[in-house]
């Protein structure tokens, strides 16, 4: 059985990628931020009813020791396709900050925790699991921007 690790699982694009990976039958690794909130009642209707094939994390992609804790609970599984899914787009409702983030009037608090959870936390996650994608038959590494 092929095995696919996804971040941002819990909506959107990162949820349909894991519909659509255990009706396929692969075996999914689907993580995100707070796997018990409301956010999740979907991800984890997917999860039980997939027979096992689908096992939901917790994983912050803005904390490395939790990005190195599922990595460590999952270091003996070949992994053949990870996507790297999450990410935010800063302030939201976005129509109530359109203003927010132009020259002159940036929160660079606000674009540094943008800039670490799109870019830094995408690389940390493609280091911390590299063995478990040279141990899979695909060996993909797949971000989404």
């Amino acid at each position: 059985m092929s095995t696919v690790f996804v971040t941002g699982a819990n909506r959107g694009i990162g949820l349909e990628f894991v519909r659509q990976y255990a009706q396929d039958d692969w075996q999914v690794i689907a993580c995100c931020r707070n796997p018990d909130s409301s956010d999740s009642i979907v991800l984890r209707e997917i999860e039980e009813a997939s027979n096992g094939k689908v096992k939901v994390c917790k994983m912050d992609m803005l904390d490395h020791r939790s990005i190195e804790s599922v990595s460590d609970e999952y270091s003996d599984l070949p992994i053949d396709v990870l996507i790297n899914n999450a990410g935010i787009i800063g302030p939201v409702p976005i129509q109530e900050h359109l203003e927010a983030q132009h020259f002159g009037s940036i929160d660079y608090g606000v674009w540094e925790t943008v800039i670490k959870t799109n870019t830094f936390a995408p690389i940390k996650v493609a280091e911390s699991f590299i063995n478990n994608i040279i141990s899979g038959k695909q060996k993909k590494i797949i971000t989404i921007s």
